[in-house]
């Protein structure tokens, strides 16, 4: 099958929790790679990694988003002794071993820093990852990251494309700003250089599924033009090496949470078109 890509911007079934850490991953080195393409000497962006549980607080308990592989052993079956001797017993009971995958999931991010400045932190970009949008250590590591960035002089660019789960606003007016968009999918950007005393400047990029991923701006130091960044070219360039075309159902509804109606009648015409649809 060629490797078509299926929608005009994102595609929602790359949301679900078994596929997005791989596209997470693959989107996360294409990023690095175009800016390393783009960026004036002496910057350069490199690809970033930090250990995630996948742990999530639901329902009053905790559980994983991503299901681990659980391979379960059974102990061979002996005969049930149909007589009951009053004596104690030695021979050690057989019981089922059970092994459990428990490495953590890799968050990957990018950072441009500046080779000439002792390889400094010029801009991080963040891929918000599912854990990170619901209660639990994830979400509150995540949190201390950006406050770090916030407080400092980095540039911040968040890559929010999980519509499940609450968005990380860290301020309630950006909160309620983003909420009158009501976007799928949100691209947000922090320029250090607009924090200023009580103010903090934020650009949005609010994206419907229906429409193309933006070309956004990359901020490097003051006096430095920043360098574009087109999104869906490298949302399309991670699907294209990747296995989604095999992995994917097309035929069932994309992941939760629903789509209205409207929309959910232009994917399936969408996905028809490109014929993984019949």
């Amino acid at each position: 099958m060629d490797k078509i890509y299926p929608f005009v911007g994102m595609d929602p079934y790359l949301e679900a929790p078994d596929i997005w850490p791989d596209f997470h991953e693959r989107l996360g080195t294409i990023i690095s790679e175009m800016l390393n393409d783009t960026l004036p000497a002496p910057y350069y962006a490199r690809l970033e990694m930090r250990a995630e549980l996948g742990i999530i607080f639901e329902g009053g308990s905790e559980k994983r988003i991503v299901p681990d592989v659980v391979v379960v052993t059974h102990p061979p079956q002996e005969p049930t002794p149909v007589t009951v001797r009053d004596e104690t017993r030695v021979a050690v009971a057989e019981g089922y071993q059970i092994r459990i995958h428990t490495e953590p999931i890799s968050h990957h991010f990018v950072e441009i820093r500046d080779g000439a400045r002792g390889h400094k932190l010029v801009t991080l970009i963040e891929i918000v990852s599912p854990s990170n949008k619901r209660l639990g250590p994830d979400r509150r590591a995540y949190e201390a990251k950006q406050r770090e960035v916030l407080e400092s002089d980095a540039h911040l660019i968040e890559l929010d494309f999980i519509r499940a789960g609450t968005r990380l606003l860290p301020y309630l007016e950006l909160d309620e700003a983003v909420h009158q968009l009501n976007p799928d999918y949100l691209v947000l950007l922090n320029r250090s250089n607009l924090r200023v005393d009580w103010w903090m400047d934020y650009t949005a990029y609010p994206v419907d599924v229906r429409e193309m991923l933006p070309v956004i701006p990359v901020p490097l130091s003051m006096g430095v033009e920043d360098v574009p960044l087109d999104l869906q070219s490298a949302t399309q360039r991670a699907y294209r090496g990747g296995p989604y075309l095999r992995a994917i159902d097309y035929a069932q509804p994309p992941p939760e949470p629903k789509f209205s109606q409207e929309k959910l009648e232009w994917i399936d015409a969408r996905l028809r078109a490109v014929k993984l649809r019949g």
